[in-house]
């Protein structure tokens, strides 16, 4: 941070150039008038030495005024400093937040991420109602489907062949049991059919 530049100083802080003035110098000289006065009348300064003493004081006034002046722009100077130094901090500490915040919603964005990612391999983590839980009951569902399908069409295979020996030729055994089961009697296509009435949920 650039040095601030020293405020300019009015004239009438130190001096509004009459007795009664306001500034500094003009207090400190009535002040120091009345000890000196106070002395005299006491007797404690001779005529000869008021002089002497009257100049002596005025130059440690204005010195002291001076100095008192000076004294106050540099304090407000560096009150000055303080203020843009806290307007800065403040002013850091909200982009900290702001960045804080802006982490804390990539953070919950890669989480989120990871959470999909994973939810392509697994189904932890997967909502049934969310865009991937529905892909996921659609993809189940159509692979359901297709088994459900191959058990009607083997039934169905099962039946039309027991259905087309029988009609042909009634000598026909169907036998799920013996040397040389065909697997056409019965039972066998007993389970082919209930295994599909499982299947479409009879």
């Amino acid at each position: 941070m650039a040095a601030p530049l020293t405020p300019a100083i009015p004239v009438t802080d130190l001096t509004t150039e009459i007795l009664a003035g306001t500034g500094a110098f003009d207090a400190l000289m009535r002040a120091n008038k009345a000890h000196l006065e106070a002395e005299y009348t006491k007797g404690r300064i001779k005529g000869s030495e008021y002089a002497t003493v009257y100049l002596g004081s005025l130059e440690v006034v204005m010195r002291t005024a001076l100095e008192f002046v000076l004294q106050k722009a540099k304090t407000s100077a560096e009150l000055d400093v303080l203020l843009a130094q806290k307007c800065k901090l403040e002013a850091e500490f909200d982009l900290l937040m702001l960045e804080k915040l802006k982490v804390t919603a990539e953070t919950a964005l890669l989480n989120q991420k990871t959470i999909t990612e994973q939810a392509q391999v697994t189904a932890l983590g997967v909502d049934e109602n969310s865009v991937i839980g529905k892909q996921k009951a659609l993809y189940t569902a159509q692979t359901n489907g297709f088994a459900r399908d191959a058990e009607q069409k083997a039934a169905k295979l099962l039946s039309d062949t027991w259905a087309v020996r029988r009609t042909t030729d009634e000598a026909t055994v169907a036998t799920d049991t013996g040397a040389t089961p065909n697997y056409l009697g019965d039972f066998t296509i007993g389970r082919a059919i209930t295994k599909m009435l499982q299947g479409v949920g009879a």
